[in-house]
C-alpha cells in the first residue's frame, strides 16, 4: 500500500472512532449540491471528505481529502476552515509516477436568507477562499433548495474564479457550474436520489472551452450523532466537446468521479 492510500485510510478510520462519542448533527443529504442549512449559533461541526477521481486520456487516479471545520456564529451564518490534500497516480512516459501534496487552505462562509420550510422556498449565498502554494481561488454560489413531504430538491450556481501563479505571468480562469439533486426520503433518517453536475471552463475569461456532465445516484443516512453521504458520478457525453477531443471531456475532468461525506457534531 502506496503512502497516499495510508494516509486516506489512516483520515477514514479517525473520522469513524469519534463518531459514536458525538452529539445530534446538521446533515447534508448531497455530496456536490449544498443546502441552505446553517448550524445554530456556537455549534460545531468536523466534515471529512474524500473524493475519487478515475481515468483521463491515459491512466489517471485522483484522490481529494478536505477536514473541514464548522462553526454557527448566528441563526443565519456559519463559517468554516478546511486542510486540503490531494493524490494523483498517473501514467507519464510509460511509467506510473504518484504524487502526494497539500492542497492549501479554504474559508467558507454561509448565509441564509429564507429557509425552505417556513418560506417558499430556501436561499442562501456562500462564498469560499481557497489559498494554494500556486494559486488562488475565489468561489460564490447562491443556494436554493425546497422541501415538499418526504421529496428535498436542491440547486445551486456556482462561479469559480482561480488564478494561478507562473514563474513570469499569472493565468486566470473562469469556471461556471451548476449542480443540483432529487433526494427521496424512504424513512427520516434514509434518503435515496440522484445528483447532476455541469461544469463549463473560461480560460482567460474569453473562450468556452467545455461542457462537462456528469450525473448519478446519491444516499445519505443520519443518525442522531453522525450522518454519512455519498454520491457517485459517472461522466456523460459533454454539452461542449474540448476542441479535438472526443464525446468526454478528459483533460480537466474524469470519466468517473465519487464523493464520501462524514460528519460528526462537537
Amino acid at each position: 500500500m502506496d503512502r497516499s492510500r495510508r494516509l486516506h485510510l489512516a483520515l477514514a478510520l479517525a473520522s469513524l472512532t469519534v463518531l459514536p462519542f458525538t452529539a445530534s448533527a446538521n446533515e447534508r443529504h448531497f455530496t456536490y449540491t449544498y443546502e441552505t442549512a446553517v448550524l445554530p449559533p456556537g455549534g460545531r461541526e468536523v466534515e471529512v471528505w474524500t473524493t475519487a477521481r478515475l481515468g483521463r486520456d491515459g491512466y489517471y487516479t485522483g484522490f481529494d481529502e478536505r477536514v473541514e471545520f464548522e462553526v454557527g456564529l448566528t441563526e443565519r451564518l456559519q463559517t468554516s476552515l478546511y486542510l486540503n490534500l490531494n493524490s494523483v497516480t498517473q501514467r507519464v512516459g510509460g511509467e506510473l509516477q504518484s504524487s502526494t501534496n497539500f492542497d492549501g487552505v479554504s474559508n467558507e462562509w454561509k448565509y441564509k436568507l429564507m429557509d425552505p420550510v417556513a418560506d417558499a422556498f430556501g436561499l442562501a449565498l456562500y462564498g469560499e477562499l481557497g489559498l494554494k502554494p500556486d494559486e488562488l481561488e475565489l468561489e460564490a454560489k447562491l443556494i436554493l433548495d425546497k422541501r415538499i413531504g418526504p421529496v428535498l430538491l436542491a440547486a445551486n450556481l456556482v462561479l469559480e474564479n482561480g488564478v494561478e501563479f507562473e514563474a513570469e505571468e499569472t493565468e486566470p480562469e473562469l469556471a461556471l457550474e451548476l449542480v443540483g439533486g432529487a433526494s427521496y426520503f424512504f424513512t427520516p433518517h434514509f434518503s435515496l436520489g440522484v445528483e447532476v453536475r455541469n461544469t463549463n471552463l473560461f480560460p482567460e475569461y474569453e473562450s468556452w472551452e467545455f461542457s462537462a456532465l456528469h450525473a448519478g445516484p446519491v444516499v445519505s443516512y443520519a443518525s442522531d450523532n453522525w450522518w454519512v453521504s455519498l454520491t457517485v458520478l459517472p461522466q456523460l457525453p459533454a454539452l461542449k466537446r474540448t476542441e479535438g477531443g472526443g464525446t468526454l471531456v478528459l483533460t480537466e475532468h474524469e470519466k468517473f468521479n465519487a464523493r464520501l461525506l462524514f460528519s460528526f457534531h462537537l
